[in-house]
C-alpha cells in the first residue's frame, strides 16, 4: 500500500535528472566539446553531480513532507515550496492561486541566442491520492528513507518526477547550459480528481505556454540494472477514464427480516457478474511494437509470445498468463475495477438503495457507449 521511490533513492533521482537532461538540452560548443550525441550532464564533474543528487534527495524528502492529499489538495503549500527554490536560483516563476489553497506554478528558463525553436513543457501535478497510515510501513508524509528507498505518498505519483524536473531546471541554470528553446515548468493542482488546475491554466494563461511543441508528463517506466539504465520507457498514449456509478433499488426493511431481492443483495449479484466479466483481449499497434521491443529483456517463452502477440492472444495459456500479470493485463484490454461501495448507514437497516463505483479504463479508440451497452 505504500508509495515509494524504487531502487536506491540517490541513484534513482540521479537517473531521473539525467534522463530529463537527455531529452531537454543541447550543449553549447563554447561550454564544452563532448563527442557527438553526448549529454550536457556528461560535462559536469562527478563530485558536482553527486552534490546535485544529494540535493535532490534532500528536496524530495522536504516535498514529501507536504500533505497535498486531494481532496482537498492544498497544493499552494507545494507551489510555495518550489517557488522558494526557484527564487533562490534566480529562475523566473509565478504562482497562480485560482481557488483558496489551490494553485498552479509556472516557471521558465529562456532559450539562448537569437533564434529558437518552440518551447518544451515539463508538466507535473502536486496533488496526491488519499492514504491510510495504518497500511504504511512509515507515515505517508514522512519522506523517510528505508533500505535505500524514499517512502511517502507521491514518491511515485508524481512528486518524484516533478522534483526531478525541478532539479533539472536548477542544474541547467547553474551549469549555464545553452538551450535551443524555452524550457517551461508547470506544476498543476487537482490532477487526481477533477483536473481543475490544468483546465484553469489553459483557459486563463495559454499565452504562458508559448505555443509549445513538446510536453513531458508522467508515464513510462525505465529498466535499471546495477545502477545503469537499460532502456527508457516513453508513454505515447493513455487509456480513457470512464467511471461508472451502479445503483440497485429494492424494498427497505429491518435487518432482522431478510428480503431476498433487497437493494444490497441485487447489487452484490450484479457486481459478481461484472467483476467476473473478462473483456476481450485487443492488441493495439503501438502495444504490439512495444512488446516486440521488449523481447531481448524477456525469458525465452515470454519472448516467443511477444514476437507474435497477435497470435499469442488466441492461446488459452497466454490468456491465463495475461490474467495473472498486472503489468501486462491492462495494456491488452479494457479494464474494470470495483473501488467503492455504499448502502445503509446502520447494520440493522436494509436500505432502499445500494451503490458501487467502477473505475473503467478504455483502450484508445474505444467507444464508451458501446462499452456501457455491453455492461448493461
Amino acid at each position: 500500500m505504500s508509495d515509494r521511490a524504487p531502487r536506491s533513492c540517490r541513484s534513482w533521482l540521479s537517473i531521473s535528472i539525467s534522463l530529463s537532461l537527455a531529452f531537454l538540452i543541447r550543449v553549447s560548443p563554447a561550454q564544452s566539446q563532448p563527442g557527438a550525441g553526448s549529454l550536457a550532464s556528461e560535462a559536469i564533474p562527478g563530485d558536482r553531480v553527486q552534490q546535485y543528487s544529494n540535493l535532490a534527495v534532500e528536496w524530495m524528502q522536504e516535498y514529501l513532507h507536504i500533505d497535498t492529499t486531494n481532496p482537498p489538495g492544498s497544493e499552494l503549500k507545494a507551489a510555495t515550496f518550489m517557488k522558494r527554490i526557484l527564487d533562490q536560483e534566480g529562475i523566473e516563476n509565478q504562482i497562480f492561486e485560482y481557488a483558496p489553497g489551490r494553485a498552479d506554478l509556472w516557471a521558465r528558463l529562456p532559450h539562448s541566442g537569437a533564434n529558437s525553436e518552440r518551447p518544451i513543457i515539463l508538466l507535473n501535478h502536486m496533488d496526491v491520492v488519499t492514504s491510510d497510515p495504518s497500511n504504511w510501513r512509515v507515515p505517508p508524509f514522512s519522506g523517510e528513507i528505508v533500505d535505500g528507498s524514499i517512502y511517502g505518498r507521491g514518491a511515485q505519483d508524481m512528486k518524484d518526477e516533478g522534483l526531478a524536473q525541478l532539479v533539472a531546471l536548477v542544474m541547467m541554470k547553474r551549469e549555464r547550459v545553452r538551450l535551443k528553446r524555452d524550457l517551461l515548468f508547470l506544476g498543476v493542482s487537482d490532477e487526481e480528481v477533477n483536473g481543475s488546475g490544468t483546465d484553469w491554466f489553459v483557459s486563463h494563461h495559454r499565452d504562458l505556454l508559448g505555443h509549445a511543441e513538446f510536453l513531458i508528463n508522467e508515464g513510462g517506466e525505465n529498466l535499471v540494472e546495477n545502477g545503469k539504465v537499460k532502456f527508457v520507457g516513453v508513454e505515447v498514449g493513455e487509456k480513457s477514464t470512464f467511471w461508472l456509478h451502479v445503483v440497485a433499488h429494492g424494498r427497505a426493511g429491518h435487518g432482522s427480516r431478510p428480503i431476498a431481492d433487497s437493494a444490497p443483495d441485487r447489487l452484490v449479484e450484479a457486481l459478481g457478474r461484472i467483476v467476473q466479466y473478462r473483456t476481450p483481449l485487443k492488441v493495439l499497434p503501438v502495444v504490439e511494437e512495444f512488446l516486440r521491443e521488449m523481447v531481448p529483456y524477456e525469458p525465452p517463452e515470454r519472448a516467443r509470445q511477444f514476437r507474435n502477440v497477435q497470435q499469442a492472444v488466441h492461446n488459452k495459456r497466454f490468456q491465463e498468463e495475461v490474467e495473472r500479470d498486472e503489468s501486462l493485463n491492462y495494456m491488452l484490454r479494457n479494464t474494470i475495477t470495483l473501488t467503492m461501495l455504499g448502502g445503509s448507514e446502520q447494520t440493522n437497516v436494509i436500505p432502499p438503495e445500494a451503490w458501487a463505483n467502477l473505475d473503467v479504463r478504455l483502450l484508445p479508440g474505444e467507444d464508451p457507449r458501446n462499452f456501457l451497452e455491453s455492461i448493461r
